[in-house]
């Protein structure tokens, strides 16, 4: 009755013992879709064509990606309240519908490790919670892979990724990450909340393969348009 729950869309408070979304937001959630990008995950339009538009341009260290949502309303003020306004039980849900779109999948690729992209210390301080580790953490409980916040250091206050272009943001998380000690994981999923130019994944990932991952996947709650 103090702290009711509410619906990660719109944020309006349930009926007492209801979960999840809201009857009126149930059906609005912008789902990525088929036909996507072979490489990212991407939605994309033409059925035909392999990849995205900037995965055609660019090329990507990673393996494959399992994005939830495109990033559109209601999605978009959902994750910016995870992320900034402190809606830590958002985080559940997502990990919730993330499992139940790609857990097979998850488990099928063979995952040896979860990965949650790092804040910085300053920043984890700041806010008081990783969003990516909230999401990575109940999907490694959900799917009983392990989860390993031990691994990937990031070692730069980096510029908010917001804030700059493509090409900045690739620039400005340059050598942003790195792997603290030895590992013995073939396999890894990275998990974060949005993937917009893919510079954070692709960053992370240039770190794992650095040193010893053979593959390396990510999820996110939500993806942008290419």
């Amino acid at each position: 009755m103090i702290f009711p729950a509410r619906c990660p869309l719109c944020d309006g408070v349930l009926e007492f013992g209801k979960r999840g979304p809201c009857e009126k937001c149930r059906y609005s959630l912008p789902y990525v879709k088929e036909p996507v990008c072979f490489k990212c995950g991407r939605e994309i339009s033409d059925d035909e064509s392999e990849y995205c538009g900037d995965c055609a341009k660019k090329p990507r260290s990673f393996n494959g990606g399992f994005p939830l949502l495109n990033y559109v309303e209601p999605a978009v003020s959902s994750v910016l309240r995870l992320k900034y306004k402190g809606r830590q039980e958002y985080a559940p849900f997502y990990a919730k519908e993330t499992v139940r779109k790609y857990g097979d999948i998850f488990k099928g690729l063979g995952i040896d490790a979860i990965i949650p992209v790092p804040l910085y210390k300053r920043k984890l301080k700041s806010r008081g919670f990783n969003q990516a580790e909230l999401l990575a953490r109940e999907i490694s409980r959900l799917t009983r892979i392990p989860l390993r916040t031990d691994i990937l250091i990031r070692i730069n206050d980096t510029i908010p990724q917001k804030k700059l272009s493509t090409s900045e943001r690739e620039e400005n998380l340059i050598n942003a990450f790195t792997v603290k000690g030895k590992i013995n994981l073939e396999k890894v999923l990275i998990a974060d909340d949005i993937y917009t130019t893919g510079a954070t994944i692709e960053a992370c990932t240039q770190a794992l393969k650095k040193n010893g991952v053979k593959r390396v996947y990510y999820t996110s709650i939500c993806i942008g348009k290419s």
